[in-house]
């Protein structure tokens, strides 16, 4: 096969696997420019697919094929729109090489580009009349420029921009009375402890199941929501319709019972009506319910979000749901570590904090130690610990037989949360109070 038809097969795949969906687009661009695609035809694609992305846009077809004709009518109207790569889309079905993809065209345009600088210096040394300074000092600066391309330089920032925007925080901290640079857990035993949750920063959360991580989670997310800032909560476990139910209980005296099997009795549809058009109308929480969801997914997701202001503080349920692919010869704990990873990097990205809920391996309900938690509780506890910069568990004595504390205090309806890691802070142990149905939290 042709050097070009090879060229242009990448750049088909490339374009193709991006329409499969967003997944990348974050990660690709701006390193892939249209520039560097030798075909018009795609180029255009790809100058919509970036287009629908900067306005915060899912892919659609229909939307994608209006900023073409918008970017160029006449070469739209020439290839038929996308039914250009039509062919193309039916034999790449996912983004999973996309990354392959654009490597390779953006060294392919490397190679195109030190041909033609080749020529010009060539054709310069030719000439006596110009220095050789003069052609080596070009020649250094093309190269430079070549060696740099495909890579993202926008995340550079000078030093003193970053110090402007902490000194920007504080101030704006101290004008409004605040005590922590973090946002507020809603529990003051956690705040006192761990400061809150601070940008840039993975927090698991992580309990037997049924002993609340959920119900401590949502509890959080609605008190920093009650903030106005905005909360985006990605479940990969209960429906977008369970987590509501959850939030509506946790803010109102609905049955549970009438909730999830018998049906809401007329007052209650009243109060439920009332709290939709009263409270949760203005409350910026976001809720968003993926399938079989991958790590890019995922990255996708909080990139759209964030560019649509509905990200401020990220809430992953749970991570040991997530669809991680795993290559051959790695382990489920390798990928999971590396799934990890990519939350703890989109998180500094994005200057967002993340909570994270994590499954807990049931070794502890085979010791004899009162359930006292230890890092290795955590399933998988080596991978996922390495990355989290907060580690927390979450315990409830009553369920466990305990209902007696050391000095005969009941523990009916006082839940625990240890905190065993905090890479920038204190750890240490502090209570909640929570009501039958672990509806409604607060604190000790």
């Amino acid at each position: 096969m042709k050097t070009e038809n090879i060229g242009f097969k990448n750049e088909l795949s490339f374009v193709c696997a991006l329409l499969t969906g967003v997944a990348e687009s974050s990660q690709i661009y701006p390193r892939v420019t249209a520039e560097m695609l030798s075909s018009r035809e795609l180029a255009l694609i790809y100058k919509g697919i970036i287009e629908l992305f900067n306005k915060g846009k899912a892919m659609d077809y229909t939307l994608l094929e209006h900023e073409m004709r918008a970017l160029d009518h006449e070469l739209y109207a020439e290839m038929n729109g996308l039914n250009y790569v039509g062919d193309g889309l039916l034999s790449v079905v996912d983004d999973v090489h996309v990354t392959t993809y654009a490597d390779l065209i953006v060294e392919e345009y490397q190679r195109n580009s030190l041909r033609l600088l080749a020529m010009e210096i060539s054709g310069k040394c030719g000439s006596r009349d110009i220095p050789v300074e003069q052609i080596l000092q070009l020649a250094n600066s093309k190269l430079e420029e070549i060696a740099g391309m495909g890579v993202n330089s926008t995340s550079t920032r000078q030093i003193s921009e970053i110090g402007q925007e902490v000194v920007a925080r504080h101030t704006r901290l101290l004008e409004n009375g605040g005590t922590s640079v973090g946002y507020s857990t809603g529990l003051k035993g956690m705040d006192d402890i761990m400061g809150g949750f601070m940008r840039g920063e993975v927090t698991i959360a992580s309990a037997l199941t049924s002993h609340g991580k959920t119900a401590i989670s949502l509890f959080m997310a609605v008190q920093i929501a009650l903030k106005k800032i905005p909360v985006y909560i990605i479940s990969l476990e209960m429906s977008m319709e369970q987590l509501y139910g959850r939030i509506l209980m946790s803010m109102s005296d609905i049955s549970p019972e009438n909730l999830r099997m018998h049906g809401l009795t007329e007052t209650e549809i009243a109060v439920a009506k009332s709290l939709n058009e009263d409270t949760l109308r203005k409350l910026p929480i976001y809720i968003d319910y993926i399938a079989a969801a991958r790590p890019e997914d995922i990255r996708a997701k909080v990139k759209l979000a964030r560019k649509r202001k509905q990200c401020d503080f990220l809430v992953l349920d749970y991570i040991n749901q997530l669809d991680t692919g795993h290559a051959q010869g790695e382990n489920l704990a390798t990928s999971l570590g590396h799934a990890m990873k990519r939350i703890k990097d989109l998180a500094v990205e994005e200057n967002i904090p993340a909570l994270v809920l994590a499954q807990m391996n049931r070794e502890i309900e085979k010791r004899n130690d009162n359930y006292k938690h230890k890092l290795s509780d955590l399933r998988d506890s080596g991978v996922l610990e390495q990355a989290a910069d907060v580690v927390f568990f979450i315990n409830r004595p009553e369920l466990q037989g305990n209902g007696k504390g050391d000095n005969g205090e009941s523990l009916v309806g006082i839940g625990n949360i240890n905190i065993l890691k905090n890479r920038n802070g204190a750890t240490g142990t502090t209570k909640f109070r929570y009501n039958n149905h672990m509806t409604r939290i607060s604190d000790y």
